[in-house]
């Protein structure tokens, strides 16, 4: 597996020819956290991935869901094998959302990502 790597602005890097890419378990780990921070509609070439967080933080008692959808988009993830452990904290007051979440992916690594 490989994918272009971001840096810590969350942008695509450029420049460094191979070194520009991401491959195997960082990969996954890449691919795990871009797909936690995504809305619903985000990537035009499928507006159907990403997590509604606009609608689900907005709304009263939506924790269930939203844990429910943030766990989805990991296993659905291309290289995730299996989800070990997961964690949040939500902040109700700055509508913040903190997931730690600790997986293993196909070639054998447990990886843990935090957004």
């Amino acid at each position: 597996m490989r994918t272009r790597r971001i840096d810590a602005n969350n942008d695509w890097t450029f420049g460094a020819g191979r070194q520009s890419y991401a491959t195997q378990s960082e990969a996954v780990r890449q691919k795990v956290k871009t797909r936690l921070q995504m809305f619903l509609g985000d990537w035009f070439l499928d507006e159907d991935i990403g997590i509604d967080w606009i609608t689900e933080m907005s709304s009263r008692n939506q924790t269930t869901r939203i844990v429910s959808d943030a766990k989805y988009c990991i296993l659905q993830t291309m290289g995730v094998s299996t989800l070990d452990k997961f964690g949040y904290t939500r902040d109700s007051k700055t509508r913040k959302l903190s997931i730690t979440a600790t997986y293993t992916d196909i070639y054998g690594q447990t990886n843990e990502v935090t957004t």
